[in-house]
């Protein structure tokens, strides 16, 4: 199986101009830090970057409002992931872009599941095959400090848009049911939906077929050419003249009522020009002095007979232009009334063509003839249709039968792998109660590996993390998907005392699973040897980004963001 690798985390937020590079080591790394220090902040932003939602997440955290990238490595092959907000970008080590995505259910999960070997494929709520969101990914290797201490499969949020997933989840990262499993169950989903919208339409047209068939019963007559062949010829020559007559009016009209239109413009503008030249004529006649200023230039101009008489003339020609235009608007009106006359005249072949159909021959029109000839072509169209469907619809049901057979055949090795796979559990969980002193549970918690946890007090974080264990212990095993860091914040919960902390982190620390790496988030160590590195985050609260990281990472992330943006 392949294995996902953290090796390095640059959080950066521009609104506080804080930022905050961690490297991880391949094997254990445990970060410590108090209550309020940004621990779980830090711890919460790692698979976050991937699309997988913490539960819960503190409001200050939200308002820093951070853009996140790691680095990680798949079987040695070296990618860092960038998440602005709803922006995703994948890229390979050494910074060449490779995709963007924003969408994390239908975009970022069909890559990354590719990328990671995942192979779970889950009924949508509209019964669609659909690879589930990335925290379905790594639910089994997160323990959330606001969470997972209370409920198993809990630490991420919006978990609960696919019915069953639980099991269906713990049976793929065991490897009860293998990729292959997962494939032909798509394969099958979309087959029975298939061979069910055919089985819809088929019903559908075979209703239609019915209705049809009932109305041609209750005609007895078929469409002979000896009786109504010379209607028929008279309704297509009337019909053609009918297109005709009403293409030539269209143009004619197009043409009279565009001259109109400029006939009408002139008019206005004639008339303006003629009130302009009447009130010259008047404001010269008034003035009593032998020459006139004009404003615009000051020169002096003679104010005689036979300027006043220019203008004069002028408006006489005007208005004689004005009564030409007149009089061409009335013959256009005239033509375009003859005009609209002539509609009224292919109104009528419009008439004689419903005459045509309404003759009758006996008690049998024209027009009923064509209805139920029309009626006679849909229900041959339809029955043609309807073969069709129902050959679509068999081979849908018939490939659906087959992959139906493969996926009982696959069920059926299932169970025998799930019994074994329960046989391991009960001992990894036995074996794990009794390493932290777990003693008050039920026997139903070892016959499912979906079990209720009901401890309580300071023995339910205990027996939360001997189940966790238990079922880690079977997926570095079986699963057949790429093995994630395991994740672990804070797991002092419920008032550990003095016996049962330590007691906790020495558990961590041994039975850590072979081959994975380890990112834990405690307060102090209590004396236990962990080896790999340390992150210790600022004792002050609230202190996690730091003012002196701030341009580095901001260097290095926005030059990302260029890269996928291009």
């Amino acid at each position: 199986m392949k294995r996902l690798i953290i090796s390095e985390i640059l959080i950066l937020s521009d609104s506080e101009r804080r930022a905050r590079r961690e490297t991880f080591d391949p094997i254990q790394t445990i970060i410590f830090g108090a209550n309020q220090t940004g621990k779980s902040s830090l711890i919460k932003s790692i698979y976050q970057t991937f699309g997988a939602e913490p539960a819960k997440q503190h409001p200050r955290w939200r308002t820093a409002d951070v853009k996140t990238v790691v680095k990680f490595s798949v079987d040695g092959a070296n990618y860092q992931i960038l998440r602005d907000n709803g922006y995703f970008a994948i890229f390979s080590g050494d910074g060449k872009f490779l995709k963007s995505f924003t969408r994390v259910t239908t975009e970022l999960a069909p890559y990354l599941a590719s990328l990671l070997d995942f192979g779970l494929i889950l009924p949508s709520r509209e019964d669609q095959p659909q690879t589930p969101p990335p925290a379905f990914f790594f639910l089994p290797f997160y323990m959330d400090q606001d969470a997972s201490w209370q409920n198993p499969w809990s630490a991420f949020d919006r978990l609960y848009q696919f019915y069953s997933w639980k099991d269906a989840l713990v049976d793929y990262h065991t490897g009860v049911k293998n990729n292959e499993y997962y494939r032909v169950s798509a394969d099958y989903i979309t087959k029975r939906q298939k061979a069910q919208e055919a089985a819809g339409a088929e019903r559908g047209v075979t209703d239609v077929i019915r209705r049809l068939d009932r109305d041609i019963n209750a005609t007895v007559f078929s469409l002979d050419p000896a009786v109504f062949g010379e209607r028929i010829k008279r309704m297509i020559e009337e019909s053609q003249a009918l297109a005709d007559s009403e293409g030539e009016l269209r143009v004619e009209l197009s043409r009279l009522n565009a001259e109109r239109a400029l006939q009408a413009n002139r008019l206005q503008i004639a008339e303006r020009a003629l009130g302009e030249i009447s009130k010259d004529f008047k404001f010269l006649s008034l003035m009593h002095t032998d020459s006139v200023e004009c404003p615009t230039c000051g020169n002096q101009y003679a104010n005689d007979f036979a300027a006043r008489f220019a203008i004069a003339t002028d408006e006489d020609r005007v208005a004689e232009f004005i009564a030409h235009l007149r009089a061409e608007m009335k013959r256009l009106d005239a033509e375009i009334s003859e005009v609209y006359g002539k509609y009224s005249i292919a109104k009528e072949h419009a008439a004689r063509i419903q005459e045509i159909l309404q003759e009758a021959h006996g008690e049998v029109t024209l027009q009923t003839v064509i209805e139920s000839e029309g009626r006679r072509a849909a229900d041959n169209l339809l029955t043609g249709q309807l073969e069709s469907l129902r050959e679509a619809r068999a081979a849908a049901e018939s490939e659906a039968a087959t992959l139906k057979e493969t996926l009982d055949a696959w069920d059926k090795r299932a169970a025998g792998a799930r019994r074994r796979r329960l046989e391991q559990y009960n001992y990894y969980l036995r074996r794990n109660f009794q390493a932290l002193d777990v003693s008050a549970y039920t026997q139903s918690v070892f016959q499912t590996l979906t079990p209720s946890i009901f401890e309580t007090g300071s023995a339910l974080p205990r027996a939360l993390l001997a189940y966790q264990f238990a079922i880690l212990s079977l997926i570095f095993e079986h699963s057949p998907a790429t093995v994630c860091p395991v994740v672990i914040d804070s797991p002092n919960q419920q008032g550990q005392d003095a016996v049962h902390l330590p007691q906790i982190l020495d558990f961590i620390a041994k039975n850590q699973p072979e081959g994975s790496q380890l990112i834990l988030g405690i307060e102090n160590d209590q004396g236990i040897q962990f080896g790999g590195k340390q992150i210790r985050t600022p004792a002050e609260k609230y202190s996690l980004l730091q003012a002196a990281q701030y341009q580095s990472v901001h260097d290095e992330v926005y030059d990302l963001l260029k890269r996928s943006l291009g």
